[in-house]
């Protein structure tokens, strides 16, 4: 392992770094877990917790929101496959952004149980602040990151994720 400080051109060692991002560095670079592997979780854990509470509380309907903003219109059977979560779950989060205004529900008149789901003006507004909010923060996550970098992580992070997926099946 590189034993200086990868954030900063003034390449210091991290035994003694020199700016806050590099004692910041050295702290998490030199934690000990038992494995390897152990201590990438530690490290996404920590990384998804800053992320939720940088991002706020309404993480559930902001996805929702966002789906409906990409996708269009749907059924509630095809929000509940881009969302990966229980149907009962889903319909008390739709319940909730609905009495907010931001969505309608609406049966189908082919089929009486199944629900169609459509952003309201306001949650067209809210869904694109959401939008604009995403870019922002993706943007502050990752900049950080060159762009190979940026493409070495987006391949295991879809590694991960289809092996997680697998695993679930």
């Amino acid at each position: 392992m590189d034993q200086t400080c990868p954030l900063c051109e003034k390449n210091c060692p991290l035994k003694s770094p020199q700016c806050q991002s590099g004692k910041n560095y050295a702290v998490f670079s030199s934690s000990r877990h038992e494995t390897q592997e152990n201590k990438l979780f530690a490290l996404f854990y920590k990384l998804s917790h800053l992320f939720v509470h940088r991002n706020g509380q309404n993480q559930g309907k902001n996805r929702i929101l966002a789906i409906l903003r990409h996708h269009g219109d749907m059924t509630q059977r095809e929000l509940l496959d881009h969302t990966d979560i229980r149907s009962a779950s889903l319909s008390e989060l739709l319940a909730k952004i609905e009495a907010n205004g931001n969505i309608s529900r609406e049966h189908n008149h082919g089929n009486a149980r199944n629900l169609h789901i459509r952003l309201t003006p306001k949650g067209q507004t809210e869904a694109a602040r959401i939008h604009q909010e995403n870019l922002r923060l993706s943007d502050e996550l990752f900049s950080c990151l060159s762009k190979k970098e940026q493409e070495q992580l987006e391949h295991i992070l879809i590694k991960l994720l289809v092996n997680w997926k697998k695993e679930k099946e």
